[in-house]
């Protein structure tokens, strides 16, 4: 018959956008030669850009420090200071550089900066009485040219092993492009690696080889050219959704990078296509409708559909049609075609056939279920009452349409309400919501102390949410739906010394250290005092590290002297530790 498979447009869209076969890459827009690489040994990289994180797109390239820090950190060009980051996640020591062509470059997880930077980092943290600094300096105070040394790589901040992140971004929007388009010395004529192709029935009355299931298809081929299994078939009816599990790898380098396009094209139509050569920071968290989010969570495997959500509105998708959305009502065969890329352009080709089956009026799918409790709009306002539990979530929250459903089961242990199923963990959210949980029983000396919890679905742990107690109920904002109740921290953080004991000369020592921990709600502060004085204690939360660096400048040597730590968590619970000790 006919048409095989349609597609909702205009029919002047569809003629500007997809009468033409596979996206041709113009030439490559960005300055080759302005930037040099920004450390003095060859390139390997762990990471590139756009690659796939959790709630983020990596937003530049990890390069190997060969397992060490403190390798030199170059600027890529010339360039003046604008911001200076001192955190304990996150980037952790960071430097940006703009630069005259109006691009600018970021160094993180430094180990540490110039001297003459360490100096005025040094004097804001005193300043300011925190380690934590996010500094602008004034314009012109700190420049480099270009291969001058800005610091010494490090792994410091979100990082979990030594390396430099490096970033190139555009000055004036802070938006991150891709360095792999700026031609540095990495090697990659490698096409990207495909595993599985994703076929999603998108109503539920849509089918796929029968079933309204989502079908996972592993992939059979290499080099650059994929097929399905010998016998596999994928007949279909209704709207139907495509998506494709691919890595890309470099040369000399083990680990699986991201790519950097993806195309659907449908009878040597293209219906889809995305390239991540920028983005807005604003944008990552729409990489959980961009990939297949539950099945990310069940299996942690990235599948990214080349089809749109209705509230996925990340700027990487240049040419759609219907959302890459398929209407499979008439009988025939389409051949359809997915196109992956790496950022040099080389390339794997999956090719299939898709049959429209029309099934018999009796094998279509029922009504949806009719256990949930409300049907929540993507683009409006949603909010649910109930007798003890209720849910406020703003526009823009959710990705699509949602039949929300919510339950209820008996406490765990540590809880002091029952448990409630916000829906399910598997549906990502992607604005904070206000949840509120009732908990009017709770002993009025405990309530100041009592928190929402996320509860882990493998063995129960829990994950603070930022809460506090109201009119007998707890409330907070939260971006997952989960299992979620109320427990009360009154327990102080947990203070380890760990080269420091009453009276110990640490003349010879070059820090003082603790392991800090907090059991539920985490720790919010920690300040240290020698001889009544503030000092500069640097928290490493992903060791439980505190630790002082002994800093003549600030208190000399040959006395006896106090210290005094006071760590507090986000219950206000505080412990406190006093020592004497020989310096």
């Amino acid at each position: 018959m006919g048409l095989l498979i349609s597609f909702l447009f205009f029919p002047a869209l569809f003629l500007l956008n997809s009468l033409s076969a596979e996206h041709n890459v113009a030439d490559n827009p960005f300055p080759s030669g302005y930037f040099i690489s920004p450390v003095e040994f060859p390139l390997s990289l762990s990471a590139n850009f756009g690659e796939l994180r959790t709630n983020s797109f990596h937003a530049g390239i990890d390069i190997r420090t060969g397992g060490v820090t403190g390798r030199r950190v170059l600027a890529a060009a010339e360039g003046h200071v604008y911001r200076i980051l001192v955190s304990p996640v996150g980037y952790g020591r960071a430097l940006y550089i703009e630069h005259p062509n109006g691009l600018a470059t970021v160094y993180a997880h430094l180990d540490r900066f110039t001297v003459e930077i360490e100096a005025y980092i040094k004097e804001q943290q005193y300043r300011r009485q925190s380690f934590h600094v996010d500094l602008t300096p004034p314009r012109g105070m700190f420049r480099f040219d270009q291969g001058e040394l800005t610091g010494y790589s490090g792994n410091t901040g979100s990082s979990f092993g030594p390396h430099l992140h490096f970033e190139i971004r555009e000055a004036a929007t802070q938006m991150p492009v891709n360095p792999l388009l700026f031609e540095f010395d990495v090697t990659d004529n490698l096409p990207p690696v495909l595993y599985t192709l994703a076929v999603y029935p998108l109503t539920h009355n849509s089918l796929v080889n029968g079933s309204n299931e989502p079908l996972f298809i592993p992939l059979d081929g290499g080099r650059g050219r994929y097929h399905l299994p010998s016998g596999t078939r994928i007949e279909v009816y209704g709207e139907i959704g495509f998506g494709i599990e691919a890595t890309d790898f470099l040369n000399n380098a083990p680990n699986r990078c991201g790519v950097w396009s993806v195309e659907l094209l449908m009878d040597n139509k293209s219906v889809y296509r995305h390239e991540l050569t920028r983005f807005a920071f604003g944008e990552l968290r729409y990489i959980n409708s961009h990939i297949d989010y539950a099945e990310k969570i069940r299996n942690r495997r990235d599948i990214q559909r080349t089809f749109l959500q209705p509230n996925n509105r990340m700027s990487i998708y240049d040419h759609h049609v219907n959302r890459g959305i398929g209407l499979f009502y008439n009988e025939g065969t389409a051949d359809a075609r997915i196109v992956v890329k790496d950022a040099y352009r080389n390339r794997s080709v999956l090719s299939f056939p898709v049959k429209t089956v029309l099934p018999e009026e009796e094998a279509l799918p029922p009504q949806p279920p009719g256990n949930f409790v409300m049907l929540m709009r993507h683009d409006q306002p949603n909010r649910y009452s109930g007798e003890n539990v209720s849910v406020s979530m703003p526009a823009g929250a959710l990705y699509d349409d949602l039949l929300f459903v919510l339950k209820e089961s008996p406490p765990v242990n540590g809880s002091l309400t029952p448990v409630y199923h916000i829906h399910d963990e598997f549906t990502p959210v992607h604005r904070n919501y206000q949840l509120s949980i009732g908990a009017d029983t709770i002993h009025p000396e405990l309530r100041e102390k009592a928190l929402i919890v996320n509860l882990n679905n493998n063995n129960n742990s829990p994950s603070p949410v930022s809460s506090r107690w109201s009119d007998g109920h707890v409330s907070g904002q939260t971006n997952v739906f989960g299992r979620f109740t109320v427990m009360v921290d009154t327990i102080p953080p947990v203070i380890e010394p760990l080269n420091i004991a009453p009276g110990r000369d640490m003349s010879n020592r070059p820090m003082i250290s603790f392991r800090v921990r907090d059991d539920l709600s985490g720790i919010a502060t920690c300040n240290g005092y020698i001889d009544g004085e503030w000092a500069l204690f640097e928290f490493d939360p992903k060791n439980d590290h505190l630790f002082y660096v002994f800093d003549e400048e600030k208190i000399g040597r040959g006395k006896n002297r106090k210290l005094e730590l006071i760590v507090a968590d986000e219950k206000e619970n505080i412990s406190v530790y006093n020592v004497e000790f020989y310096y």
